[in-house]
């Protein structure tokens, strides 16, 4: 995975706009995907764009790339149990029973995800591994296509190889990064997704 920068971190650190942007850019994506697991998909953006309010507000500062993402993924994560203890007394006047159960599924999940820094270092360190792992034209095409954002027709245009064996490509990466990352899933989900 493209890491952010140190600089990067050190210019949000000092609040700098640009670096925001950078960051919000990147991580505004992977956490609204990570939100719409557990809430609606109306509800799901605000409580992403709230976490990133609250990081601009409060000014924390962050040493490294994993300390910025549990930072980032707990933010979102508490939004979303406080969303979710909102509806479930909302729903206590009058919804239905099956949406509260529903809540509260998702609420013991939510609970139980660890989102510590040292998650994220573990997580960086098995898809280091496991790209290094990936046959070379594997990993060049997982690379483009999940690391970098290219399309898949992109990724086929800059390789000179077909759209079909870009595919391949990717479902055979996904396979492998799928059973390696089994433990991390809802933390890496936007990354494991077939979408294009």
């Amino acid at each position: 995975m493209e890491p952010v920068s140190k600089e990067i971190i050190k210019l949000l650190n000092k609040r700098n706009d640009a670096a925001f942007e950078t960051i919000f850019n990147i991580y505004y994506p992977r956490l609204v995907y990570f939100a719409k697991e557990y809430v609606p998909n109306h509800e799901s953006e605000n409580l992403v764009q709230d976490a990133f309010i609250s990081m601009w507000n409060k000014k924390p500062e962050f040493l490294n790339e994993s300390q910025l993402q549990s930072y980032l993924y707990t933010n979102v994560k508490n939004n979303c149990l406080m969303y979710l203890r909102h509806e479930k007394v909302r729903e206590k006047f009058g919804k239905e029973k099956l949406l509260q159960k529903q809540n509260e599924v998702y609420t013991d999940a939510l609970k139980s995800i660890d989102t510590s820094a040292l998650v994220f270092q573990e997580i960086e360190v098995i898809i280091e591994k496991t790209l290094k792992e990936l046959p070379p034209r594997c990993r060049e095409v997982f690379v483009l296509s999940r690391l970098e954002g290219k399309k898949n027709k992109e990724v086929a245009e800059t390789l000179n190889i077909s759209l079909k064996s870009v595919e391949a490509q990717i479902t055979k990466a996904l396979k492998v990064f799928r059973g390696r990352l089994k433990d991390y899933l809802p933390l890496v989900a936007y990354l494991l997704v077939s979408f294009r």
